[in-house]
């Protein structure tokens, strides 16, 4: 009887206006869906610029949540990176559309004291901090090509804006979130005076995290773990990383990972099929990534110290880092000598404190184009050892489907 009372008639209602969205009811989604884009992306980004800096190795599969066979030895094509632009971009897009609708339809007073503002300038400035740390340039709304610098520009404005509005509304999270994505920003952009202000005012223990969700809709699924999951995909492995030895020595709980005796789903052009070993810091389908943390802004200060030639403070803020991870025995303090020593064990701790959250290809770039000292692991840049081509790429290139769709991109040779 409950049955027959029912109807399970779905009507579709089709596109909805666009003056709907300026209804206040309608704004709490508005902004979930601009968090939404932004988790997309950085699953995206986060995965394949993962494989490309060697935080994880390509397992063989290059199909449906596979990393594509021009992508496995570190290159970028243009034409096999769409999604990942198509993502980010639309991330920034949604993040500034929703934040002009919000300042057309509220008032001044409302704007300004919003919680629900400050979360779209949070999700702004992230968006624009993904570009700016990952991809080779920027193109706004259809534009020419733009220096990456005007990305990071404008995830420093949003961070700021972010920070204000929250700070009005009495939100402490969003706050202090804008707060250390500002002082990230501020390292690419090399106003380091800026960075450890804003990073000193961080504590250890904050974290905000991006997040995912089981809801068995795959598009929500944290990527990097759907796709070494065995349901059925084992596309990467932390076989020939840096991080399987580092893990199997100190059992550091920011680098786990899982010994099988399984292989990965295919070969392989360098190695034919490879021992399949998944990462384990995001082992469920609704493993948040982080988005910033306060021992992320411990680095940021230890980093400006070497900068400023103070490599002996850098390495007391780098080993205390250590000294906090709980883990029996406890990590065992890096040891340096000089300052390019210091160097490398920031470079690698950094490694280690971010792995796999979208974040090792924007530090690779910015570490060659700065030419500053210290090495990195043969495993994350040596092309034999690696298995890296010798010219890996280190950014996303504007894609093929802005060059189709956008006439002041050229395609490469002259084609249009």
């Amino acid at each position: 009887a409950w049955l027959a009372a029912c109807s399970f008639e779905v009507t579709n209602p089709g596109p909805v206006q666009d003056e709907f969205l300026n209804d206040p009811a309608a704004f709490e989604a508005i902004v979930n869906g601009v968090g939404r884009a932004y988790a997309e992306a950085l699953n995206y980004v986060a995965y394949t610029g993962g494989s490309v800096a060697r935080e994880v190795h390509p397992g063989g599969s290059s199909g449906n949540f596979g990393i594509a066979v021009r992508i496995q030895p570190g290159k970028l094509p243009y034409d096999e990176t769409g999604t990942h632009w198509n993502t980010a971009v639309q991330a920034r897009w949604q993040a500034d559309r929703t934040i002009t609708r919000f300042d057309s339809v509220m008032s001044d007073a409302e704007f300004s004291s919003s919680e629900l503002v400050a979360q779209a300038y949070l999700w702004q400035g992230y968006a624009y901090r993904l570009l700016g740390e990952n991809m080779c340039e920027v193109v706004i709304d259809g534009g020419s090509a733009e220096p990456i610098s005007v990305a990071r520009e404008r995830a420093e404005a949003a961070f700021a804006n972010a920070m204000t509005i929250a700070a009005a509304a009495g939100n402490s999270d969003i706050e202090m979130a804008a707060r250390a994505g500002r002082a990230a920003v501020r390292v690419f952009l090399g106003d380091w005076t800026g960075a450890v202000s804003d990073a000193g005012l961080v504590p250890d223990g904050f974290v905000y995290q991006i997040p995912y969700f089981d809801i068995g809709d795959q598009t929500q699924y944290n990527r990097i773990h759907w796709s070494t999951a065995e349901r059925p995909f084992k596309a990467h492995t932390v076989w020939n990383t840096v991080y399987k030895e580092y893990y199997e020595t100190t059992a550091d709980p920011r680098t786990p990972w899982m010994w099988t005796d399984l292989v990965g789903d295919g070969a392989i052009a360098c190695c034919g099929q490879v021992s399949w070993w998944p990462q384990q810091k995001h082992d469920q389908n609704d493993s948040p990534i982080n988005a910033s943390s306060g021992r992320e802004m411990r680095l940021i200060e230890a980093e400006a110290q070497l900068r400023d030639g103070l490599w002996a403070e850098a390495m007391t803020i780098i080993n205390q880092l250590r000294a906090d991870v709980a883990v029996t025995p406890p990590l065992q303090p890096w040891v340096a000598t000089n300052e390019t020593e210091a160097w490398t064990h920031l470079k690698r701790e950094r490694g280690i404190e971010l792995w796999l959250e979208g974040r090792r290809l924007g530090d690779l770039r910015r570490w060659e184009e700065g030419g500053t000292p210290g090495n990195l692991d043969p495993l994350e840049e040596d092309p034999v050892l690696a298995n890296l081509d010798p010219d890996r790429d280190l950014c996303f290139p504007i894609a093929l489907s802005e060059m189709e769709t956008n006439p002041n991109i050229p395609l490469p040779g002259g084609g249009s």
